[in-house]
C-alpha cells in the first residue's frame, strides 16, 4: 500500500487539485493520500482525512480526524486532535522559507510539545533544497519519532513525488495505522520514493491558484476536467 502523507485539493486556496481527478489519479496509481487542506478538515472516501492546522506557534497535521480543529492555540490544538483519537504529524518542521514553519518558533524541542508528537515527514517534495528533510530525518531520529514522507501536492502532477509502501491498513484506525508505520520504520525493506517538485512551477501555479480562489473561479475547476 502506497501512502503520500501530505496531499493538498482544491479546499486550500494554493492548490487546484479537484476532488474527482484527484480520486482518479489516486486509484491509478494506487496511492492513498493523506488529505491536509489549510485550517480546513476534507473528509474523502479513498484517503486518510487530515488538516494542515495553523497556530500562533506555527503548524502541524492532525491526521485521522473526525472534526475541524479551530483554535490558534497550539498546545490546545494538539490536545485537540489527541482527543479525537488522532494523530500528530509535523510537515516541513525545518523549512525556514516558509512562514508558519515549526522551526521559527522555538517549540521543537520543548518537551511537552515532543510527547505529543507521533509521526515527523522526513521528505517534503516541496521543499526547495534538501537540508530542510535533512535535518527533519535527524529531529526524528534524536527524538525517536516516526519517519513519514509527503509530496504536498498541491497540484495533480505533484501527487505521489513522495511515498512510502506500508502494509494494509483501515483508513478510520489511527492505532492499527501506527502500527504498520513503525514497521515499515524498522524494515531495511520499506520502499520510499522521494522527487523533488520543480521550485519554478511550484510559485507560478501557486500564485495562479490563488488568482484563481480570490476570483471565485475555484468552483469551476472542481467540477470539470482541466489542465490542473
Amino acid at each position: 500500500m502506497k501512502i503520500d502523507m501530505h496531499v493538498h485539493t482544491i479546499n486550500s486556496r494554493c492548490s487546484m487539485n479537484s476532488i474527482d481527478k484527484l480520486e482518479k489519479i489516486c486509484t491509478k496509481s494506487g496511492i492513498t493520500p493523506f488529505i491536509a487542506d489549510h485550517d480546513q478538515l476534507t473528509k474523502v472516501k479513498f484517503g486518510v482525512a487530515g488538516e494542515e492546522i495553523s497556530t500562533a506557534k506555527g503548524e502541524f497535521i492532525g491526521l485521522f480526524l473526525t472534526e475541524q480543529i479551530n483554535t490558534k492555540d497550539i498546545f490546545e490544538a494538539l490536545d485537540t486532535v489527541k482527543e479525537q483519537g488522532g494523530l500528530i504529524y509535523l510537515p516541513h518542521p525545518f523549512d525556514v522559507r516558509r512562514r508558519r514553519t515549526l522551526a521559527k518558533f522555538n517549540i521543537l524541542d520543548d518537551k511537552e510539545f515532543i510527547k505529543r508528537v507521533d509521526a515527523v515527514e522526513v521528505y517534503n517534495s516541496r521543499c526547495v533544497d534538501n537540508k530542510p528533510n535533512l535535518q527533519a530525518k535527524e529531529y526524528a531520529k534524536k527524538y525517536d519519532l516516526l519517519a513519514g514522507v509527503g509530496s504536498d501536492s498541491h497540484f495533480s502532477w505533484e501527487l505521489g513525488n513522495a511515498y512510502m509502501e506500508v502494509e494494509d491498513f483501515d483508513l478510520e484506525n489511527p492505532k492499527q495505522f501506527l502500527k504498520v508505520l513503525t514497521k515499515a520504520n524498522k524494515s531495511i525493506n520499506t520502499v520510499f520514493r522521494c522527487t523533488r517538485s520543480r521550485p519554478l512551477n511550484m510559485l507560478f501555479f501557486s500564485k495562479l491558484s490563488k488568482k484563481i480562489h480570490k476570483s471565485g473561479y475555484a468552483e469551476y475547476f472542481d467540477n470539470t476536467r482541466s489542465i490542473f
